[in-house]
């Protein structure tokens, strides 16, 4: 078969893991095309190379397939964070190539519970006519297909370091970018604005919650500005049995993940019952029950062995992600 990676929103220069929030199914797809020579393969708007990515539509019209990996498609239909202009600019690009998919097979490679099949059949290609659309979904995979992401963070970590123990003087850090709903943003505003809770907030915040750094793609900058900190909290979105990589990442980094509310309501991660708050409060009084060094330790190694229960080897996610790509081409 042709087969095509397509970006359709922002670029993607993919040289290895931890330099994108998709790296998980970005590196299992690299190791499946070295697996499967038989087919034929191109890109748009993504280099696996020191190339910049091109949008080159022509690779669409060639392609039988198109991937397409996910993550915020949802902001671009009545997102009120997306730039009216950024808005525009990549309506234009889609208008370009959105004829292309006519009759093809798409494959959504989905990190966000808001690109849903809907979105893409009835907004993103809206009027096509396609040949099937397959979504593989990051919890599809036992421990989340992130849970690569626990395997790579690993061999950032400093042997040296751990040996000798990690300063943890920080309380609570928050990675990454705000969804609205679920209490999300009232609880992070509540947390920064208690001058009894010490927090460091990387990324995109509501109004009222001053950042202490950007957005920050590279884990290698990332881990030591975080790894001082012994708590963060992980919010669903839209969907009460969704599993998120921000869980999977604070294990490995050393932060203990509290979780909110009806957070993964299969306990697929195996989250333990301390760990699961319903209220500021509640999170409050164990977050700074952990600066008792021993329970944090104690619990920290706890819920690090629950998750091991389910997270699988680099092997075993790639063989899971090799068996959906095969069977969906078939």
């Amino acid at each position: 078969m042709k087969i095509t990676i397509a970006r359709i929103r922002s670029n993607v220069k993919y040289n290895g893991p931890l330099d994108h929030v998709l790296d998980s199914f970005f590196e299992n797809y690299v190791k499946w095309m070295k697996q499967n020579p038989q087919h034929e393969y191109d890109t748009y708007n993504v280099s696996f190379t020191n190339d910049r990515p091109k949008r080159t539509p022509e690779s669409i019209d060639w392609a039988d397939v198109i991937i397409i990996p996910s993550d915020s498609e949802f902001r671009y239909h009545g997102e009120l964070q997306m730039n009216p202009k950024d808005l525009a600019k990549s309506e234009g690009h889609m208008e370009t190539i959105r004829p292309y998919f006519e009759n093809k097979k798409v494959i959504v490679l989905r990190s966000d519970r808001g690109d849903s099949e809907k979105l893409y059949r009835t907004e993103t290609l809206k009027g096509v006519n396609l040949k099937s659309l397959d979504i593989i979904d990051e919890i599809d995979f036992s421990g989340n297909i992130h849970g690569c992401k626990f395997h790579y963070i690993q061999t950032l970590k400093n042997p040296i370091a751990d040996m000798m123990g990690i300063s943890k003087d920080t309380d609570f850090s928050y990675w990454g970018r705000m969804k609205h709903g679920n209490n999300r943003e009232k609880t992070i505003k509540q947390i920064y604005r208690d001058k009894d809770i010490s927090s460091m907030m990387i990324g995109g915040f509501p109004s009222g919650v001053k950042r202490q750094y950007k957005w920050i793609n590279s884990w290698k900058e990332l881990i030591p500005k975080i790894e001082t900190s012994r708590s963060t909290l992980c919010f669903n979105w839209l969907d009460p049995y969704a599993t998120t990589s921000r869980y999977v990442e604070a294990l490995s980094v050393g932060i203990i993940p509290m979780v909110w509310n009806q957070y993964d309501v299969n306990n697929t991660y195996n989250i333990d019952d301390w760990q699961r708050v319903k209220t500021f409060e509640e999170f409050k009084d164990k977050i700074l029950q952990l600066r008792d060094e021993n329970l944090f330790k104690d619990k920290l190694e706890q819920y690090t062995n629950n998750y091991k229960k389910v997270l699988l080897s680099e092997d075993e996610y790639f063989s899971q992600f090799s068996n959906k790509m095969n069977k969906i081409l078939i």
